[in-house]
Formats: structure tokens, sequence, C-alpha cells
């Protein structure tokens, strides 16, 4: 069960939500290290241990991204 989230924890997420969007229609290395320093902002919050399934969502989001940003 997830508690209420902090709103500094929701604004990560949206804009989260709003890099991912712009990464996908304009693709770079940079953009997805950016994401990648994103997810690991969610993953320091204090609210992330709110919610063990964002937790396991956001940490194999950011292998994606840290392979993304390699490429």
């Amino acid at each position: 069960m997830c508690l209420k989230s902090s709103t500094d924890f929701l604004q990560l997420e949206s804009w989260l939500s709003l890099l991912i969007s712009t990464y996908k229609e304009h693709p770079s290395s940079g953009l997805a290290k950016t994401i990648n320093y994103y997810l690991s902002r969610l993953l320091h919050h204090d609210d992330i241990n709110c919610c063990g399934k964002k937790r396991c969502d956001y940490l194999v989001m950011q292998k994606y991204w840290q392979w993304q940003s390699n490429h």
C-alpha cells in the first residue's frame, strides 16, 4: 500500500514523465543522462520508502536509462 506522496516527489515524477516524452521525440545521450539523474533523485527521496513497487519500477527504469545514456 502506498501512502500519499509529498508535493516534491510528485513534481519529480511529473518532470520525469515530461523528460521521457521529450526523449521519444528527440532522443539524445544527454537527455538520457538527465532522465537517469531524476530517477536517482526519486530513488533517494524519502517518499520512495512509502511504496516498494515504485522503487522496483524506478530501479529497472534506471538500469535502462543508464544503458541509453551510454549509446
